[in-house]
């Protein structure tokens, strides 16, 4: 059995590989990588190690955007380890994008260019409008699961932890 790759705080993208053994290419620091699990199979992997499951993290995502496709993935949250699809995860030239590697990313032709912070960059099969829409959409759930920190519990919750007294 071969080990399942580990999604990092260095993995920048994790895409489809078309090939009869090879399931997907990661792009990890300077570094590509192959790997014979689908890119599913180790954001899955990758969510249990840290706590739920793929389903699990969908689900909440799920409720915090109202939404139920193209869903970003909050991977290692508490490390800052958010994925996001750039497409359907059913269409073959999805790409899962880690948000915080992100620099910019700019329409370039019929596809958006998106460039990481260490200079390099890949193409996506998206347009730059479809590809801001999920990158605002993963910001939302950052906002959404750092909002403790920076002004406390929700007044409800604090409120159903004085009335179990």
């Amino acid at each position: 059995m071969t080990a399942v790759y580990i999604i990092t705080q260095q993995t920048k993208a994790i895409m489809t590989k078309d090939s009869s053994y090879y399931k997907a290419r990661i792009l990890e620091g300077q570094t590509e990588r192959y790997s014979i699990h689908k890119p599913e199979q180790i954001l899955d992997n990758s969510c249990l190690l840290y706590g739920s499951t793929l389903h699990g993290r969908k689900e909440a995502v799920k409720e915090i955007l109202k939404s139920s496709s193209k869903l970003p993935v909050p991977v290692i949250p508490d490390k800052g380890v958010y994925m996001l699809p750039s497409s359907s995860t059913k269409n073959k030239d999805c790409i899962w994008f880690s948000y915080y590697q992100i620099d910019f990313y700019e329409q370039r032709d019929a596809k958006t260019y998106v460039a990481f912070n260490d200079g390099t960059g890949i193409y996506a099969n998206v347009s730059r409008s479809a590809f801001d829409s999920q990158f605002k959409r993963t910001s939302q759930i950052i906002a959404h699961q750092h909002r403790s920190i920076f002004f406390g519990a929700r007044p409800w919750t604090s409120f159903q932890h004085t009335s179990i007294r």
